[in-house]
């Protein structure tokens, strides 16, 4: 049965404040295990030293050095059992992260045409001259089911009625994630621009 274990090779790396107070736990919880062993061999009611060294304290001095050990190592494998440390597991997460943000991105590129315009003039704040109808209430609803858009406060969709004249700021406003995608839409299109 094959043990690994990977040791944290530099001490200098920016460290989280849950990296900071992971490793002095465990550096407190070493000197406490030191000092109970210590307690353990010099007590009073023991006659010698060697006396006081019996497997209770040898146990107490391992734990000690093995908690010190432990702040050290990322990874530990014993056969099919894989231990992995906050460290590593927060940087998965990262990862993760970065890829639903890139996903959250991607998703509207499917969109039709009509509701990419929506998009598109809340960004630039030319959204006056709209009619209201079923299909526009329609692509409205869609991107803030999305979460492209938000309605404001007091507002519904609803309220945009058949052949009514509005400003569709009025109505909803873009997301954070609404204008991080319009941003890159613009992006899209000025790199489009330059190579034709």
């Amino acid at each position: 049965m094959a043990t690994t274990a990977k040791i944290h090779e530099s001490e200098d790396e920016s460290a989280s404040p849950v990296e900071i107070v992971t490793r002095w736990g465990l550096v407190v919880l070493a000197v406490i295990a030191t000092i109970g062993a210590l307690l353990r061999i010099f007590s009073p009611t023991t006659i010698s030293v060697t006396q006081g060294l019996d497997q209770t304290t040898l146990l107490y001095l391992a734990v000690a050095g093995g908690l010190l050990l432990f702040r050290q190592i990322k990874t530990f494998s014993l056969g099919q059992l894989k231990l992995e440390m906050i460290e590593k597991i927060r940087e998965r997460q990262d990862r993760q992260e970065e890829r639903l943000d890139d996903i959250h991105l991607i998703l509207p590129l499917l969109l039709p045409d009509n509701e990419v315009k929506h998009i598109k003039k809340l960004f630039a704040r030319a959204t006056s001259g709209y009619r209201g109808s079923h299909p526009l209430r329609t692509e409205i609803r869609r991107l803030a089911s999305i979460g492209l858009l938000s309605r404001k406060v007091g507002r519904s969709i609803a309220e945009m009625k058949d052949g009514a004249d509005f400003d569709l700021e009025e109505y909803v406003e873009l997301t954070k994630l609404g204008r991080q995608w319009a941003v890159r839409l613009q992006d899209i299109e000025a790199t489009a621009e330059k190579a034709t």
